[in-house]
């Protein structure tokens, strides 16, 4: 479409993260998101509110507008697939958030209706940009600790809590489990710095009472393609919140705490750590969520690749599915599946 042209957006979802997408669509030159679709009443209207948008009662009519171009999904995770499939067949672009779908037959129906209709299909894998994740594959990428071989990220805590204490979260069916609720980052995160997977082995465990009806402790082994190994561990069992990692180099080894804003290297030679003071990068980096939604919006209007393309999605999806069929089967799935 033309660069000066007007791109409007359908929220499809108007839940925290559907909204906040949404309100950085309009912080976007040209764009705007125009209209909510959104069967919670209450929510569509204070979502329309805050965007200076038209509630659209129905998806069908949604995409029969054809003063729309894209659409946000940031609907329950089970409900993905099925509206971006529509959403694609009426002829228009999706940014879907993470996980972009259950299993991997959904994410290749997702990608192939994209393909077929000749729209742009982004996935939210928002990870990417955030600091220090962004920082830390740039390190990497630049060989200033070598070659990266092995990962160990740990994200755990506790139940469901607050507003993300909605019913679909607790199912499965709907929302996926640790692995892809959660874990879609995670996993996307250590496939960047790592590649692509060759086989995945995991336990899937479920320890603590609670009223979820899937794993609270998630412990995952994947291997891949150059040799390399990554350990994630994820889950809702740990009294206290974890979120950290290590990533080990030929040339040295980075260790990385979310929740005390840790950051630091040591490279081969060196006495002691380097300590990062995370300070120094204020305002060196985009906004994480602007960035993404402003690469689809620049994919859409160049008719490019988008950079986050469904195939990565996809790809995210197949090891969280790998993992769980490893745990039925008690031995290491092979990818792809």
């Amino acid at each position: 479409m033309p660069q000066q042209e007007l791109l409007t957006v359908g929220l499809i979802g108007a839940g925290g993260m559907g909204r906040h997408l949404a309100q950085t669509v309009d912080t976007l030159p040209d764009c705007k998101a125009a209209f909510v679709c959104e069967p919670d009443e209450e929510r569509a209207s204070e979502a329309a509110g805050e965007l200076g948008a038209q509630i659209i009662p129905s998806l069908a009519e949604l995409l029969a507008r054809d003063d729309l171009h894209a659409v946000i999904v940031a609907a329950p995770n089970h409900l993905h697939a099925e509206l971006t499939i529509a959403a694609a067949q009426a002829g228009k672009h999706i940014f879907c958030e993470k996980p972009m779908a259950l299993n991997v037959t959904d994410a290749q129906r997702m990608i192939e209706a994209a393909s077929a209709n000749g729209v742009k299909l982004m996935i939210g894998q928002v990870l990417r940009y955030m600091f220090p994740f962004v920082w830390i594959k740039e390190l990497i990428a630049q060989g200033n600790l070598g070659k990266p071989f092995g990962m160990q990220v740990t994200r755990i805590g506790g139940p469901w809590g607050g507003s993300h204490r909605q019913s679909w979260r607790m199912r499965r069916d709907q929302c996926g489990g640790p692995l892809l609720e959660i874990g879609a980052h995670e996993i996307d995160f250590i496939r960047c710095i790592l590649g692509e997977a060759a086989s995945v082995f995991a336990r899937l465990e479920q320890f603590l009472p609670t009223v979820i009806d899937y794993e609270d402790f998630a412990s995952v082994m994947i291997s891949f393609e150059q040799g390399h190994v990554a350990q994630l561990l994820e889950g809702h069992s740990s009294y206290t919140s974890v979120y950290d990692g290590r990533i080990f180099c030929t040339e040295g080894t980075l260790i990385f705490n979310r929740r005390n804003d840790y950051l630091a290297y040591q490279r081969k030679g060196d006495d002691e750590l380097t300590t990062v003071d995370q300070a120094d990068f204020t305002g060196k980096y985009e906004e994480a969520f602007h960035r993404e939604l402003r690469e689809f919006v620049e994919a859409v209007r160049s008719d490019a690749e988008p950079t986050i393309p469904g195939t990565e999605g996809l790809r995210n999806v197949e090891i969280a599915e790998a993992a769980r069929l490893s745990h039925e089967r008690g031995e290491p799935v092979s990818l792809p599946l």
